[in-house]
């Protein structure tokens, strides 16, 4: 495995770059590549080779390349580009994009991708791996679920990435899965207590969530609802008030945060995930998963899902997580699942 040629998109940001160190730490040697010329700096501090070049003109520098990881955000940007280059050079492709419009965004591709022989995996990191993994086991305990709901809540930071894709949207409508059809849902409509290991916890509906689409994807259930914690003036926030503060967060004092999670936060940081299903014999069955910080927690996944998609057997194309299987989430350090 080690022999396959990895390249990270999107390398000189926090999350590329805690990937990069992972890898390297592992025994891979991976191309670090990104638009900017402020990659060749992260190629000279990890000694890795280093590519520049736009989305658009991806195809040429994947030649050479087995596995495109984009962790380039805002993924809206950056995935068409990368995964018509990964089409063209037959170059497969992972990001960590979480939201509902990605993931419809990335699986028109499918055809595109079986014919060219390549796997694209637009949900490899945190965000969607083990919240999709445990829809899956939830639905596989019951007997014709068709109900899903999914919870989850993060202790540690948040790299400045993800505080502008949550802030720029914050008070934006999204999805939520009834009988089959996507409706409109506000953020924060509703709200539901949550236990997860010992751990408690309010979460309030999360709209954006790519669950709403990989789940139904992977478990058939035609009624999917999807929540997540957030601090107290963020579900403000989500429900129109606090403009002011949303503003000078975005326009003003977003530059003077930490670029991500101190190596602190990330060894002390941890993840909870609740699903729970239910049919219309309301019966129910339930899924908790305890794992590592959120970003560690993402780069053992992408580099879990390398492995796990370098040995498939299956047929190529778009694939959620838990078409790859569940059981292997087991092995990732930290991760507990009953």
């Amino acid at each position: 495995m080690r022999n396959k040629q990895i390249l990270i998109y999107g390398a000189n940001g926090y999350t590329g770059k805690l990937f990069a160190k992972y890898l390297i730490a592992k025994g891979w040697t991976p191309i670090l590549a990104a638009r900017s010329t402020k990659v060749e700096q992260t190629g000279q501090e990890l000694n890795c080779a280093t590519r520049i070049f736009s989305t658009e003109d991806s195809a040429k520098h994947l030649q050479d390349v087995d596995f495109l990881v984009n962790l380039a955000g805002p993924f809206s940007a950056t995935q068409d580009g990368l995964i018509q280059g990964c089409i063209s050079s037959k170059t497969h492709y992972l990001d960590i994009a979480g939201e509902f419009a990605e993931m419809e965004n990335a699986f028109k591709y499918d055809t595109e991708a079986r014919e060219s022989g390549i796997f694209i995996i637009p949900a490899a990191g945190f965000g969607v791996v083990p919240t999709d993994i445990a829809a899956k086991i939830a639905c596989s305990k019951l007997q014709n679920p068709n109900q899903l709901t999914i919870a989850y809540a993060t202790i540690g930071g948040a790299s400045r990435g993800t505080l502008k894709t949550v802030l720029k949207d914050i008070q934006k409508a999204g999805h939520i899965l009834i009988d089959g059809e996507y409706k409109m849902a506000q953020p924060a409509q509703s709200e539901m207590d949550v236990t997860v290991y010992a751990k408690q916890f309010k979460a309030v509906y999360n709209p954006w969530r790519a669950d709403l689409y990989t789940a139904r994807l992977s478990t058939s259930v035609s009624n999917i609802e999807t929540y997540s914690e957030f601090p107290g003036f963020v579900v403000s926030m989500m429900k129109g008030k606090l403009k002011w503060l949303r503003n000078l967060l975005l326009n003003r004092l977003i530059k003077f945060f930490p670029e991500g999670p101190s190596d602190s936060q990330l060894k002390k940081g941890k993840t909870y995930i609740k699903a729970i299903a239910k049919n219309d014999n309301n019966e129910t069955a339930s899924v908790e998963i305890k794992g590592p910080e959120a970003y560690l927690f993402t780069v053992n996944c992408i580099e879990k899902v390398i492995e796990l998609i370098s040995e498939y057997k299956g047929k190529k194309g778009c694939l959620t997580p838990s078409m790859l299987g569940t059981e292997w989430l087991k092995e990732i350090e930290g991760v507990e699942i009953k």
